[in-house]
């Protein structure tokens, strides 16, 4: 019979954690939902691990294809998933007791096409639990609603956070974390949009999967309680990532997905992520001399960066940092560089 809820897990040499997220499952209160685990090429112990649970749990699904990334994996969820709802769980973390039941009941009440939930965060197995809050009650009733009250916590950076930034302010307050582990999603909007996961961005993949989702959505809501608990891993992809080739071909790929959705909405998104475009820029720069990128591999892929008509017209509006005298120098070098 269909279940009523649908978790993906994808899993890629995960063996020593996943079984914590398999358990904080099984603890579930809500009994009625399929788990399908993606076994990602894994080179350890996880897919042996996988085909014991497998054995004492009928709810999990193992399906394991060739090494193609975690966007790949989600994707392949997907595209398996039975249930009325969607949530996702990463194989390194786990989910509160009440995820799935509390997550269900609000789409229930309200009708809404996606629920955010606040979540709790720790670095590494032994650190303390912090509670990350929703920064906003994001209860929506219409898309236009949506895209002017969420996005701008999500899709991007603007000028007026860019000007925060340069006189050293909080310039990330209101920022949500874009995971997907924190959301639940109503299966038919998925299918009746075709959203998936971006398999060519690894970094800020959920982020831009939540903001596709949301553009087809017509309602939203949420729950104030941390539901979900997500351990940042020295180890992780976010870092091995940001310290390699990976950070650069990401960032043109991630800025052609902001056009692209951009474009869906007639250019309403450009003034949310104006400011990202240099600030990625700057962070390009940053890698060439301070990570192990190759300066043969980075200059040409930060070269075609600002060569973007898009990024040329940020680099122009950016306001000129004052109390960042080095950043300044490096935006004003870029701008003449480029003659923005």
């Amino acid at each position: 019979m269909q279940p009523v809820a649908s978790v993906i897990i994808p899993c890629y040499n995960v063996e020593p954690y996943l079984v914590s997220a398999l358990e904080s499952l099984q603890a579930q209160t809500f009994s009625d939902f399929e788990i399908i685990a993606i076994d990602d090429g894994s080179t350890d112990g996880t897919a042996a691990l996988l085909a014991n649970f497998a054995a004492r749990e009928t709810r999990l699904q193992v399906v394991s294809q060739t090494n193609r990334g975690v966007s790949a994996a989600r994707n392949k969820g997907l595209d398996l998933a039975r249930g009325r709802y969607v949530f996702f769980v990463d194989p390194d973390d786990t989910a509160h007791p009440e995820m799935l039941s509390k997550g269900i009941s609000q789409l229930e009440k309200t009708g809404a096409d996606c629920c955010i939930f606040a979540y709790r965060r720790r670095f590494g197995d032994q650190g303390e639990w912090q509670l990350m809050p929703l920064q906003a009650d994001y209860t929506y009733a219409s898309n236009t609603d949506i895209v002017n009250g969420f996005f701008p916590h999500m899709f991007g950076y603007s000028d007026a956070q860019a000007r925060i930034w340069g006189r050293r302010g909080n310039w990330r307050a209101g920022r949500e974390e874009g995971s997907v582990c924190r959301c639940v999603y109503r299966a038919e909007t998925l299918q009746r949009a075709n959203v998936r996961f971006d398999e060519t961005i690894v970094l800020y993949e959920d982020a831009m999967f939540n903001c596709e989702f949301l553009l087809s959505a017509q309602s939203m809501t949420c729950l104030p309680e941390p539901l979900y608990d997500y351990t940042v891993r020295s180890q992780g992809a976010v870092t091995a990532n940001n310290r390699s080739r990976a950070l650069f071909t990401n960032k043109l790929r991630l800025l052609a997905k902001r056009q692209d959705l951009d474009e869906r909405t007639g250019g309403r998104l450009w003034p949310l992520y104006s400011a990202s475009c240099v600030f990625s820029a700057l962070e390009m720069l940053h890698a060439l001399f301070c990570t192990n990128v190759k300066l043969s591999e980075g200059l040409p892929l930060l070269r075609n960066y600002l060569a973007c008509p898009a990024v040329r017209r940020a680099l122009a509006s950016f306001p000129l940092p004052t109390r960042r005298p080095l950043a300044a120098l490096l935006l004003l070098l870029l701008r003449a560089i480029y003659r923005a």
